[in-house]
């Protein structure tokens, strides 16, 4: 079996390569052996949150979103038969990559795929819908007519995040890096009710965000990662980690109304206490989104099924269109990962 790892060189880079004759993890009675027919490929290999739940291997996984048709079921499998076609997601501590020929699981982390709904649609969309549905319903716990800031809308993660937003009956306010990120995300059909164009020579976030909601703020904020540094010095080096725009963290604090919710992807946020103070006057609150959770707790399996289903069924309607490049073949996932060009969609392996 043909299987994508990335091997930690002795200088702690990253070297993605593809490995001939892979063993297949020992099958239990709840597994489920998976013939891949499309695996998302992640943005980022999270080396440091690999370390952080005892993966501190030289060679680890490559590949977590996948859909498929099922070869093999363990004993006590019910959820699904040989020959139905799944879609789920490879767990943080699996050994096993999801951008192979071969993939083992276990049944709480799939669910059946629709028929209507592609291999490629239904490997793009999970991850994506599964952390846009965690930030905006169960930490944001957003409600119709209320206003919703989403950062870099017009990536594939931001895209999904507008979409149930909107669904759901929010006002959706979100940035863009220049004006093509603008014509495509006014483009989006429902689109978001302001689209702020950041950087240089753009409007200002705070000025835009105050006058959109009466100068109140806004009652929910989904970033995808904050700056924390003032000197031009440190925000060049910030910008070398990611080219994605991110705004200040005192930016994101003057936007959020009272009684807001701030929801983050920055794992190291440091609030200083003015900063605590301001959330506190506000009566707002902060919450990290760490998407992985829901497959390194096994208590929450129930819930995390139901995200699974229920994303796969906005797929199916339309309701959620994932936004996805030209498919690539497994012999091309290392040249892809070893660019460093940004899409607008997600990159995805089809077999």
């Amino acid at each position: 079996m043909r299987s994508v790892y990335a091997v930690i060189d002795e200088d702690g880079a990253l070297k993605y390569q593809i490995e001939e004759n892979v063993d297949l993890p020992p099958m239990t009675e709840h597994s489920v052996m998976i013939q891949v027919r499309a695996c998302a490929l992640s943005p980022y290999v999270h080396t440091q949150i690999l370390q952080d739940v005892g993966l501190s291997h030289s060679r680890l996984p490559v590949g977590r979103e996948v859909a498929g048709i099922v070869t093999q079921v363990g004993s006590a499998v019910t959820s699904c038969k040989e020959g139905d076609e799944i879609v789920g997601v490879v767990p943080l501590d699996a050994p096993c990559s999801g951008c192979a020929d071969i993939c083992v699981l276990e049944e709480h982390n799939i669910v059946l795929k629709p028929e209507k709904v592609s291999f490629t649609e239904a490997a793009c969309a999970v991850s994506d819908g599964v952390k846009a549905y965690t930030a905006l319903h169960y930490l944001a716990r957003i409600c119709a007519g209320e206003i919703v800031l989403i950062i870099n809308g017009a990536d594939a993660t931001g895209t999904v995040m507008i979409q149930l937003a909107l669904h759901w009956g929010a006002k959706v306010l979100t940035t863009a890096s220049n004006e093509e990120e603008r014509t495509y995300l006014e483009g989006l059909r429902p689109s978001p009710s302001k689209v702020i164009v950041v950087g240089e020579k753009a409007s200002s976030l705070v000025k835009s965000c105050l006058e959109e909601t009466g100068g109140l703020g806004v009652d929910y904020i989904i970033d995808n990662g904050v700056s924390q540094f003032e000197s031009e010095e440190d925000q060049i080096l910030a910008l070398a980690v990611t080219s994605q725009y991110q705004p200040h963290k005192h930016e994101l604090l003057s936007c959020l109304g009272m009684g807001g919710r701030w929801v983050t992807c920055q794992p190291d946020l440091q609030l200083d206490p003015p900063d605590s103070s301001l959330l506190y006057l506000k009566g707002a609150s902060l919450s990290f989104l760490f998407t992985d959770v829901w497959t390194l707790a096994s208590s929450q399996q129930g819930r995390f099924l139901h995200i699974l289903k229920d994303v796969m069924e906005k797929v199916a309607n339309k309701t959620v269109r994932p936004c996805f490049e030209q498919p690539l073949s497994l012999e091309n996932v290392p040249e892809a990962y070893r660019q460093t060009t940004v899409h607008r969609g997600r990159n995805v392996m089809q077999i």
